[in-house]
């Protein structure tokens, strides 16, 4: 008989665009690929609606965002992009969920590179490529912890 553990963590991993949501998932040991969330060129009201209720429902514990840094390590615009998205996003989720950021410089490249040693045609690599960058993101945070 196996017993669900209610403290188990559930990790959702997010590669945030302007209009798309690259999502991964997992239960603490390995990545998975979600799917991508599309929403309105710069709708992040309706990208922040779609997560809060995804992570309501599929129950996630923590969060885990990439963070796109400048290749110097300074904060610039899209990452001050993800800060907006955040501050957006935290009132429509519980007080427990765990926001973690990820330091995201060069997985949508790597993304890219792993997609082209598979030999996917360019409509395949366009359509996975932030599932994709979200696992990766996902998967490095899981290795740092």
């Amino acid at each position: 008989m196996r017993f669900y553990n209610s403290m188990a963590k559930y990790y959702l991993g997010v590669d945030f665009g302007t209009k798309t949501l690259g999502l991964a998932t997992s239960h603490g040991m390995i990545a998975t690929s979600y799917g991508v969330y599309q929403f309105p060129d710069h709708n992040f009201l309706n990208a922040a609606q779609y997560l809060a209720t995804l992570i309501a429902n599929e129950k996630v514990s923590d969060l885990v965002i990439g963070y796109p840094k400048n290749m110097n390590n300074t904060i610039g615009p899209r990452a001050m992009m993800v800060d907006d998205f955040i501050a957006l996003l935290k009132p429509m989720l519980s007080p427990v969920i765990v926001i973690h950021l990820v330091d995201e410089r060069l997985t949508t490249r790597q993304a890219h590179q792993i997609m082209l040693e598979a030999n996917l045609s360019r409509q395949k690599r366009k359509s996975k490529k932030d599932s994709l960058a979200a696992q990766l993101i996902l998967e490095t945070f899981l290795q740092q912890k």
